[in-house]
């Protein structure tokens, strides 16, 4: 789940400027939270022979359906420690887990919308996996992961800016 902090991107700023050494410990902090989800995430994926005989890769094959090749999905799961672009409402991401493969997003969230569809019914008679979270936080890898999680990443990049502004402050004080 998303949360809420005001002033991190000034802080980050202020630390490169201030504290160069708290500002390359910062992003260190948040990909150790982060890693955790990110190996789980590859460890529930299915590997080639578990998805179904079409969305493999064929020779020749023109189609547009992206096909399904487990080391080009589980290399496109990652994290970033780096803010984003503001979106249309001005919210950053600070920290984040991402899917890069359109295959594998396709796996996270096939019968999100319509879990009685043949695609869906057949590769659940192939490899069943579950879908878990909650609406648009559901799926089969890396939504999978981060609710297992328990919100532990969570609470350690909250705690990793927090620990940071205070050091800042620290230091300023001095």
């Amino acid at each position: 789940m998303p949360a809420s902090v005001k002033g991190a991107v000034a802080l980050r700023r202020s630390l490169r400027q201030f504290s160069p050494d708290l500002a390359k410990a910062l992003p260190k902090e948040v990909a150790a939270a982060l890693k955790p989800i990110t190996r789980a995430a590859k460890g529930y994926l299915p590997d080639d022979g578990q998805v179904l005989s079409g969305w493999l890769t064929r020779e020749g094959s023109q189609a547009r359906f992206p096909s399904y090749n487990a080391r080009i999905v589980k290399q496109g799961i990652g994290y970033k420690t780096t803010p984003s672009k503001p979106n249309r409402r001005g919210f950053r991401s600070l920290a984040r887990v991402f899917n890069e493969s359109a295959a594998g997003a396709i796996y996270e969230t096939m019968g999100r919308k319509t879990p009685q569809s043949r695609f869906v019914q057949n590769q659940q008679g192939k490899y069943s996996s579950q879908m878990k979270g909650d609406q648009k936080m559901e799926g089969r890898a890396l939504f999978r992961a981060y609710d297992e999680n328990n919100g532990k990443a969570r609470e350690a990049v909250l705690k990793a800016i927090q620990g940071a502004a205070n050091k800042l402050n620290a230091k300023a004080k001095v």
